[in-house]
This record gives C-alpha cells, sequence and structure tokens, in this order.
C-alpha cells in the first residue's frame, strides 16, 4: 500500500469516527424515505467533510489527482463503512468526464444510467426521456448521462420527479431529462456501455468493502456472545460459516482487483462482468451466512449489521445484477469459441 493511499484511508476513517453516528444514519435513512421533515440535511456535516479532506475531488484526473487505484480503494471503504452519501458516483463521474475532456463541476455528481429502453433521445442538444433509479439524485446537483453515442454532463436541479429508495434506505430517484439542463456533451461511440460498466465497476468494489465489513461484525460477534460456557466461534458449525464467509469475502475482492487493473485505462466490461457477478453472488450468500450467525440480534436496529446487508442485498442488483454479467460473461467466451476460453480468462485475448 503506497503511503498516499494509507494517508487517504486513515482520513476517511477518522472522517467516518468524528461524523458517522447511529443517529446520522436513522435521519439519513427516515430522511431518505420521505420523513424527517425539518430536520435539514442528515447528511451535510459528513459531505462538508469529505469535501474539505478532498476526497470528493478526486477523480478528475490533472497531476495532483491520486492513482485509479487508489481512488478505488477509497470506494472500497466507503462500501466498508456503508456511507450514505454518493461519493463512489461522483469519483467515477469525475473520472469519465476527465476522459472526456469536460471539466467537472464541485459538489455531488451521480451516474443516470439509462435501464431497458430508457436511453434518453437528443434533440436540438436537449435530452429526453426518464431514467430511473438514479442514486442520490435528490442531492446531487449534476449528473452524468449517456445517449446514443454521446455522453452528457447535465445538471438535474429541476429533474426530479419521483423519490424513491433502495432496500439500503439510499436514494434512488426518478428524473426527467426533458426537465434537465445539458451542460455540455461529447461523442462517445461506446457511451451507454461505458457508463453502465463504470457504474458497475464502482459497485463491485463497494461490495467487496461491503462483505468485509460483513466479515468483521461478525468476528467481533462470534467471540463476544457466549453461549453454553464459551464464546460460540469456538463451536465447530460457526467456524464453518465463517470460513464459508471468508472464503466468499477474499474471492469477491480478488475479482474487484482484476476488475481495477483491468480498468485503469478506461471501462473494460469483460473484468467488470467477473467482478460484478462474482461480487454479488458473494453478496446473497454472506449476508444469509452473517444473519444466521447473529440470530434475531442480525435484523434488529440494536447492531449496524443491517447497515451493511441491506448494501448487499440492494447493491448486488444495480448497474447488473449478476445473472445479467453472468450472461455478458457468456456471450464474450461464445464469440471467442472454445479453443480461446483458458486464452480469455487468462486475460491475453483484448477484449472491451
Amino acid at each position: 500500500m503506497s503511503d498516499m493511499r494509507d494517508e487517504m484511508l486513515r482520513t476517511l476513517d477518522r472522517i467516518v469516527e468524528d461524523t458517522v453516528t447511529t443517529a446520522l444514519r436513522e435521519a439519513a435513512d427516515e430522511k431518505a424515505s420521505g420523513g424527517g421533515a425539518g430536520q435539514g440535511d442528515a447528511t451535510a456535516a459528513l459531505w462538508a467533510a469529505l469535501e474539505a479532506a478532498g476526497i470528493t475531488a478526486i477523480g478528475g484526473g490533472g497531476e495532483d489527482d491520486v492513482a485509479f487505484a487508489d481512488a478505488m480503494e477509497l470506494v472500497r471503504r466507503a462500501g466498508y463503512h456503508a456511507l450514505p452519501v454518493p461519493l463512489a458516483e461522483t469519483i467515477i463521474a469525475r473520472r469519465l468526464l476527465a476522459k472526456a475532456g469536460l471539466a467537472a463541476p464541485s459538489g455531488a455528481i451521480t451516474l443516470a444510467v439509462p435501464g431497458a429502453g430508457e436511453l434518453p433521445r437528443v434533440s436540438g442538444g436537449a435530452l429526453a426521456g426518464v431514467i430511473q433509479g438514479v442514486p442520490y439524485g435528490r442531492a446531487a446537483a449534476h449528473a452524468v448521462v449517456a445517449s446514443q453515442g454521446q455522453l452528457h454532463l447535465v445538471a438535474i436541479h429541476d429533474a426530479l420527479m419521483t423519490r424513491g429508495t433502495n432496500m439500503a434506505g439510499e436514494p434512488r430517484d426518478a428524473l426527467d431529462l426533458a426537465r434537465a439542463t445539458v451542460v455540455a456533451s461529447v461523442s462517445w461511440p461506446t457511451a451507454a456501455g461505458d457508463l453502465e460498466a463504470e457504474g458497475a465497476l464502482v459497485r463491485a468494489v463497494a461490495l467487496s468493502g461491503a462483505l468485509s465489513a460483513c466479515l468483521d461484525h461478525c468476528l467481533t460477534w462470534v467471540n463476544d456472545r457466549v453461549q453454553f460456557g464459551k464464546p460460540i466461534g469456538k463451536h465447530q458449525a460457526v467456524q464453518h460459516l465463517l470460513a464459508q464467509l471468508a472464503e466468499e469475502t477474499a474471492a469477491a475482492g480478488a475479482a474487484a482487483d482484476l476488475a481495477i487493473e483491468a480498468a485503469a485505462v478506461g471501462p473494460k466490461r469483460f473484468e467488470v462482468a467477473i467482478a460484478k457477478a462474482r461480487a454479488g453472488e458473494a453478496a446473497g450468500k454472506a449476508a444469509n451466512i452473517a444473519h444466521a450467525t447473529f440470530g434475531a440480534m442480525g435484523f434488529t436496529r440494536e447492531h449496524p449489521l443491517h447497515y451493511t446487508t441491506r448494501r448487499l442485498w440492494a447493491w448486488r442488483n444495480e448497474f447488473g445484477s449478476e445473472i445479467y454479467w453472468q450472461a455478458e460473461i457468456g456471450r464474450v467466451a461464445a464469440q471467442n469459441g472454445g479453443a480461446k476460453l483458458w486464452p480469455l480468462l487468462a486475460g491475453e485475448v483484448e477484449t472491451r
């Protein structure tokens, strides 16, 4: 680990320790679901601390920017801490804008990735169409949007249609692009697919961080919880469960590392497909194991485990589920033929 990366992660950990309380998490959940009227932005102090530390400005390229791998480690740590702010989206949006040669605005930036049948239409320099499930649409002033052959930076202050949340209580909103203002556009033939892949990449990396948090929660619990005169972690059945959880966590982390390395220069769908599919598969298994280990306590508000497991359940389906990306892996393998299967898996065949 580089000194720069180590310092960034320590800074993020310190900010979390100072600002992310249970009260903040509960207020963020309540506000996202439509409650909490009059209490203000529950996460304003957290975002302000991240901005003051320069963490929200990462990803924009330039001489002062950090390496891509270091930026992804911040995304992983944000997933570990289950941060209720769009840090991952902002970092990857700034990376895309830098690659497009567009200046990134300050503040939170989200990704508006079109689903099936949602690809925006362009007419006279304006966009039309509705995109569902935009992460933190209400909290971000700008979004990166892809249309056919173009990448756009849009201001979305007035574009919010309906508010929604995912299973983790994070905002997932619908945007009416006809009410958005196009700030800048650039020709990008593979914009839609690349935007989707970049979103899937940060979700796979964040999932690997959340899986590590899940494992740490469980290790602490089984050593503290005493039953039949000894910690439950001394029971072989529990040890088997934890071994499975550790295996899933390690596999997802390795797949995420592969995708990070491959995507350092630009989006690489095949490696991202492997990472998102493997992380999504691990998320389902890990959440089941964690709640089985905790028993009823893991489902209650009295323990922070649910902040992690709800994100595992939610993130596994965002920017493409494991089934979606497994189909992508199969498509690429079929196109290259059986003779090239091993070279493909070994990274000896060039893919997009």
